[in-house]
C-alpha cells in the first residue's frame, strides 16, 4: 500500500510539474508573424484605390499588358463577377495611366510593384491576398 501511495505521489507531481512547465513556456510564447506580414509592402492609410477586404486589384498604365493580366486574374481568382467582389474573392484589372511601374498590385493595405504579368512576385502577391483579410 505503501509502494502504491509513493508512486501516485511521484506521478502527480510529474504532471503537475509538467503542466507548470506547459504554462510558463506558454505565456512567453509571442507570435513571430505579424498577421499583415505578407508579400508587398505597407500601404499608406487612407491610400486610394480602396481596395475591399480579400479583393486584390491590379493596376497598369499599358494596353500591351491587358489580355496577360486579365489571364493572371483568371487563372488565380476567376472571371471578377459581383458575387466574388462582394465575397471578397475577386482579381481586378484596372488601367490606370502614368504609372511608374510596369504593373502595381493592391490589396486591403498592402503594395506590389511589378515588373510586368510574368513577374513571379505578382503573382504570389495575388495568391497571397486573395481572400485574405489585411491585419
Amino acid at each position: 500500500m505503501r509502494r502504491a501511495a509513493v508512486a501516485l505521489a511521484v506521478v502527480v507531481v510529474a504532471v503537475t510539474g509538467a503542466i507548470g512547465v506547459m504554462l510558463i513556456l506558454n505565456a512567453r510564447d509571442d507570435a513571430t508573424v505579424s498577421p499583415s506580414a505578407g508579400p508587398g509592402v505597407k500601404r499608406a492609410v487612407g491610400a486610394r484605390p480602396v481596395v475591399a477586404r480579400g479583393n486584390v486589384v491590379l493596376l497598369y498604365s499599358d494596353e500591351r499588358l491587358t489580355s496577360a493580366l486579365r489571364s493572371l486574374a483568371d487563372d488565380t481568382g476567376g472571371p471578377a463577377t459581383p458575387e466574388l467582389r462582394a465575397a471578397g474573392q475577386a482579381v481586378l484589372v484596372v488601367r490606370q495611366p502614368g504609372l511608374r511601374v510596369p504593373v502595381v498590385g493592391l490589396a486591403t493595405d498592402r503594395r506590389f510593384d511589378a515588373r510586368g504579368p510574368d513577374d513571379p512576385g505578382l503573382r504570389a502577391f495575388v495568391e497571397y491576398w486573395l481572400g485574405r483579410d489585411a491585419g
